[in-house]
């Protein structure tokens, strides 16, 4: 009997209403990056790369700018092509990839809740049958778990490629896994063709390819001839280094790699830094998990106090002691020993899972959440919560699994997702505050300056950068730092560029004071959170008293 699709229309329809408050937000971070690119494609289609950018303050080549493969903004020119480039069209073409995602979690869910041992059809039949799956609500509270992780929610309120990726991740392990249920070769084509787009989404999506041949190997030998489709994404690849390097003059996929490497290997604190930095990030991006956690437990409990007790002391003296901090620091290393305590118990309940399980799947589940976290903790050019963002769907299976061999009252399965859900819809809302603050300052500089636009130069940049060029204005370019007697230079006064401009020059300062969320913060200078890189803070978010944002107005002599 085929299964009713009431739970997939059900969690389709919740992925919409938890997003669409979020459908108007102005773009934000990278998302100019991936939109002027878009607009590129749609002008010449086979050259997405071929223009420059002013993003760091000076004009540099986008193959220089941009390290991330060209599919997203693909889709991106598809429909602003089609719908137009607003907000909203935008936003709403998105929705799909995240319902995808949520989808996709709820139909590996079923897989790894199976209560049955996979069997052969028939003594004399080696085919393998799919996994009979039990009617219950695990699969339900998975898809639902990874919606409701800040690091989810506020990814999918973005036009930048990681949803996407997830989306095509989450379903090339889903054939992948069926293919080698199946043996039927046509679900491994597909799953090596979602592989490639994934990889050509963002780069992180090749790493599909050791975690499928583990999971592969660990099902049987008799499964390794199936490992020669994953020799399609490599060949993928492959060209696409040969392509990028003829057109571009580098390999576009190594050349971020590279890139990667050293920015990080310069910039990167102490190893152990290092780590309660990772750590705080995984925790605080998957802090729904700690609803979850079996805190009733006495044991575990007091273990969790003394591993909270230790990290915070070691975040106020190894992290908190050089970040840049303004106001109080208790709620920094407090916040930061917290994060980092779930973050371990996370790493922990993937490696017990292993050591209980001691199956294929388990282990599937662990190299998938250690190598995530290794990956963004110390191999990416920094921490940032969007490259953690792989993990949610592994941590919701290892989660809800957990959660279901020890819940009994049918009544509170869900009170920890409704928690969850409240706590990371208000961190949205304030990532979705902080990019619209942007977006209105720039407004309110064009109803005042548009007739001057051709005197204007701004420092900032992601939204801000995007909305003022809108209207004309110029960024400031620092190989070219000389402002003409007259000139209005416009800005944040939390950007550290504004440095840069000798006070003497400046005749005089107006300030324009915009409210923030007032209580939790993505992204703020100062505060101590920093979503988008942990160059600017060591939290993904943080809650606390939250300064207005200023802007200024400078009057050059």
């Amino acid at each position: 009997m085929q299964s009713s699709y009431k739970p997939q229309a059900l969690l389709a329809l919740i992925t919409a209403a938890a997003l669409a408050p979020f459908l108007n937000k102005a773009f934000y971070v990278d998302d100019p990056l991936f939109i002027w690119m878009a607009q590129q494609i749609v002008r010449h289609p086979l050259n997405p790369y071929g223009f420059d950018v002013n993003w760091s303050s000076f004009t540099q080549p986008m193959s220089a700018v941009m390290q991330n493969p060209p599919l997203c903004s693909y889709y991106i020119a598809a429909i602003g092509s089609i719908f137009g480039w607003s907000e909203m069209s935008l936003h709403a073409a998105f929705l799909f990839w995240a319902t995808m995602s949520i989808l996709g979690t709820f139909a590996l869910a079923q897989r790894f809740c199976e209560v049955e041992r996979r069997a052969p059809a028939s003594p004399a039949s080696q085919e393998i049958r799919p996994p009979d799956k039990r009617a219950n609500a695990a699969p339900f509270q998975a898809a639902l778990f990874t919606l409701f992780t800040p690091i989810f929610l506020v990814s999918a309120t973005t036009v930048m490629c990681d949803v996407m990726m997830l989306a095509l991740w989450i379903w090339a392990l889903e054939f992948w896994l069926a293919g080698l249920d199946w043996r039927q070769w046509w679900r491994f084509l597909v799953s090596a063709a979602l592989i490639s787009a994934a990889a050509l989404t963002k780069y992180f999506g090749i790493a599909l390819l050791p975690l499928l041949a583990v999971y592969t190997l660990g099902r049987g030998r008799r499964f390794a001839i199936y490992l020669a489709f994953l020799l399609i994404p490599l060949a993928v690849i492959s060209n696409y280094e040969l392509i990028s390097e003829e057109k571009y003059g580098h390999a576009l996929f190594s050349a971020a790699m590279m890139a990667s490497s050293s920015i990080s290997s310069a910039t990167r604190p102490s190893h152990v830094a290092q780590l309660l930095m990772g750590l705080a990030f995984g925790g605080g991006c998957l802090i729904s998990a700690s609803f979850f956690a079996p805190l009733g437990r006495g044991k575990i409990l007091l273990a969790g106090t003394i591993v909270f007790a230790l990290f915070a002391v070691a975040f106020k003296f190894l992290i908190v002691s050089w970040v840049y901090l303004e106001g109080s620091e208790t709620l920094v290393w407090l916040e930061g020993g917290l994060f980092a305590t779930i973050a371990v118990g996370i790493l922990a309940l993937a490696a017990t899972n292993l050591a209980q399980q001691k199956n294929p799947e388990a282990l599937l589940l662990t190299l998938w959440v250690f190598g995530t976290f290794a990956f963004a903790t110390w191999f990416n050019w920094s921490i940032t919560a969007r490259t953690m963002l792989p993990m949610a769907p592994a941590v919701a299976l290892l989660t809800i699994a957990q959660f279901e061999q020890r819940q009994k009252r049918r009544w509170s399965k869900y009170a920890p997702l409704l928690a969850a859900a409240i706590l990371s819809i208000l961190i949205a809302a304030a990532d979705y505050r902080q990019a619209n603050g942007a977006r209105a300052a720039a407004r309110l500089y064009q109803q005042r300056f548009d007739a001057e636009a051709s005197d204007v130069r701004f420092l900032g940049h992601w939204g801000f950068q995007y909305y003022m060029e809108q209207w004309g204005a110029k960024p400031f370019d620092r190989n070219r730092p000389k402002l003409v007697r007259g000139s209005i230079l416009l800005g944040s006064l939390s950007d550290p560029d504004l440095a840069q401009i000798p006070r003497q020059k400046v005749r005089t300062v107006d300030e324009t004071v915009l409210s923030a969320f007032p209580f939790v913060a993505t992204s703020r200078i100062g505060s101590g959170a920093s979503f988008y890189s942990s160059f600017a803070g060591p939290l993904p978010w943080i809650i606390k008293k939250i300064p207005p944002e200023r802007y200024y107005a400078a009057h050059i002599r």
